[in-house]
């Protein structure tokens, strides 16, 4: 159900074959390799062919060569099989070159990056008309140039001018600061220093580069820049000339480099013997016949096919999903639970179901599903996240429990039909009642699939004894409809001997079946507990909804005016807040039911997961 079937294939042949058998008939198909080694125990003489992967690097190269000229290998089209030493040698070429014409771009970069700082510098350095190098290295005074806050310079420079052996001079008034350079002796420059940094004088340390005037500098600066620039785009140009060029040879050798790598990692799963190589593997039913005509080409490779019924049953197959389109969205619950093991249910599609129902009646409004959706189809479509499916389903349910519910935005007078929540204690009561119902319904369908995936393992006391079993579903339906009446949700459809017998004999059954004593006494109770803790943890479904309907009921109180008015900004933020929290905790608790409630009672989630070396992915 949900699961593809597979097949499990020997492949036997010439150990001198090996690599060739590989790329002709196993790369390129969905192959899953297991350990002849471990499957084939009883063969003697056998022993693994692992050893280090001799082309991970090339592959690494190849893939770097794709990132770095910024192309894509495309499809896995089948290539030729090249030689090693023409296609290492084109790798090696095509790496010298782009090698050549990266290095040379960071050195334009790096120029670039400095003449661009130049200019800054020169930005603020205006009007002076000396030559900048001797100011940097004058012998009997110290050069500072930087700026300070133009309200300090306004009201404390005058001052500072003022002294006789301290010459500041303006270079550049801006908005906020003001750029400037001084000259003081060098016997008075610590103590200068020292009075300029407490009116917050930063130092600007110029580059040594700096020839000329300001106006010579800048212009020097400014024709690097330019020749730096014109330089990378011819780069970047010869780049993209060379990705266009080499795409279509780089990319065949990237395939034809992956399709040795991945065939040599399934050759680690073989086993040898003196003369033969022995490979085992699983195959989707649907994919053998195209797994058996690439054998035909080989007279002395043999392929032998094992049926489920004939295979040992120690060697479990891997497990591969296979639900449809409208299902597939929720897969991933399944596998952060785990997935299913081959002979196992795969609950995707109840998830599928109950998930989207469940999150509607537990938020139940149409206005909030048009946001739900909108969100979804956001999360979908703009950032291709998975949940954002999802979501679209639960506004789906969301919308039609909003219609079952008449609520529109939290307002349940809007639509002139519907099952108003909030209309009184006795539809309170009933909403509580329905969800316990439904969760007994839901508890009882787990139990009923566990007894389908005991028939398919023909485990036949899963089938017929345990909790979960044909003997725990009469025992679940006997507690159940002894507890319900009696906390005041409806009443039994069975008279009291019936339900007396229903719960006694099973009891029984399991007890002794299970470990006597009082070890098994209080296994016996926590079953019982189980049944009425599981089932009453639905009541929530129930709470949620009528939740939603006070929270909305809350904000329209907060919005109304004593004039009788309502506040639009307080609707739509109370909206937006109460549709944005409940989407958050209702998908929570229903995914928390799923886990706990339904799951644990017929998925093990121990499947191994179905990974194919695909050279052709």
């Amino acid at each position: 159900m949900s699961v593809l079937r597979m097949k499990l294939a020997t492949i036997i042949g010439p150990l001198r074959d090996l690599d060739a058998v590989l790329l002709d008939c196993v790369a390129g198909h969905e192959f899953h390799p297991e350990s002849a080694v471990s499957l084939m125990k009883e063969v003697e003489g056998l022993y693994p062919l692992d050893s280090a992967n001799p082309y991970q690097d090339t592959l690494r190269r190849t893939e770097r060569l794709l990132s770095v000229l910024g192309v894509g290998a495309g499809k896995g089209a089948a290539v030729p099989v090249l030689s090693e030493g023409p296609s290492g040698r084109y790798l090696s070429e095509l790496e010298a070159r782009t090698e050549a014409l990266l290095a040379e771009r960071g050195e334009c970069a790096g120029r670039a990056a400095e003449a661009g700082q130049l200019c800054s510098q020169l930005k603020v350095l205006r009007d002076v008309n000396i030559p900048i190098e001797g100011l940097l290295h004058v012998t009997y005074t110290k050069f500072r140039f930087g700026r300070l806050p133009r309200d300090i310079y306004n009201h404390f420079l005058p001052i500072v001018k003022g002294f006789p052996d301290v010459f500041f001079f303006t270079t550049d008034i801006q908005k906020e600061y003001v750029y400037g350079m001084y000259l003081v002796p060098r016997a008075e420059a610590e103590r200068v220093d020292a009075l300029l940094a407490s009116l917050q004088f930063e130092r600007i340390r110029l580059s040594d580069k700096l020839r000329g005037s300001s106006e010579e500098a800048e212009q020097i600066a400014r024709a690097e820049l330019e020749e730096s620039q014109t330089r990378i785009g011819e780069i970047d140009q010869e780049l993209m000339d060379m990705a266009a060029r080499e795409h279509a040879a780089l990319s065949a050798a990237f395939h034809h480099t992956r399709r040795l790598s991945l065939a040599f990692e399934v050759k680690r799963y073989a086993a040898r013997s003196e003369e033969s190589f022995y490979l085992t593997g699983w195959i989707p039913e649907a994919r053998i016949s195209g797994f058996e005509r690439a054998f035909t080409r080989w007279d002395d490779v043999s392929l032998f096919l094992i049926n489920e019924e004939e295979r040992d049953a120690g060697f479990t197959p891997p497990t591969k999903l296979n639900n449809n389109a409208l299902v597939r969205p929720f897969e991933p619950f399944v596998s952060m639970y785990g997935l299913p093991a081959y002979n196992e249910i795969d609950p995707t599609p109840l998830v599928a179901l109950t998930y989207p129902l469940l999150f509607g009646v537990m938020f139940g409004d149409v206005g909030h599903a048009a946001i739900l959706l909108l969100a979804g189809l956001l999360m979908w479509k703009r950032k291709g996240m998975w949940i954002g499916r999802v979501l679209c389903y639960c506004a789906a349910g969301s919308a039609l429990f909003g219609l079952i519910y008449g609520c529109v935005f939290g307002d349940e007078h809007l639509l002139p039909w519907g099952f108003k929540v909030l209309h009184s204690s006795g539809t309170i009561f009933f909403i509580l009642r329905a969800a316990i119902y439904a969760g007994a319904a839901l508890v009882a369908l787990s139990i009923l699939l566990n007894i389908i995936n005991g028939i398919r393992q023909r485990d036949w006391e899963k089938v017929v004894f345990g909790p979960a079993s044909l003997t725990g579903f009469v025992l679940y339906f006997g507690v159940v409809f002894t507890v319900l009446p009696f906390i005041g949700f409806g009443s039994s459809p069975f008279p009291i001997p019936v339900l007396l017998c229903m719960i006694v004999l099973p009891a029984l059954i399991i007890f002794f079946k299970g470990s006597p004593g009082l070890t098994g006494f209080f296994e016996l109770f926590d079953v019982f507990l189980s049944f009425v803790t599981n089932t009453v943890s639905f009541l929530r479904v129930g709470a949620y909804a009528i939740a939603h309907a006070s929270l909305m009921a809350v904000v329209f109180n907060i919005a109304q005016s004593p004039d009788g008015s309502r506040s639009v900004f307080v609707l739509v933020v109370g909206n937006l807040i109460v549709a944005g929290l409940e989407a958050v905790l209702v998908a929570i608790q229903v995914l928390r039911l799923q886990y706990y409630e339904i799951f644990g009672r017929f998925f093990s989630g121990a499947g191994k997961p179905y990974k194919p070396l695909n050279a052709e992915e």
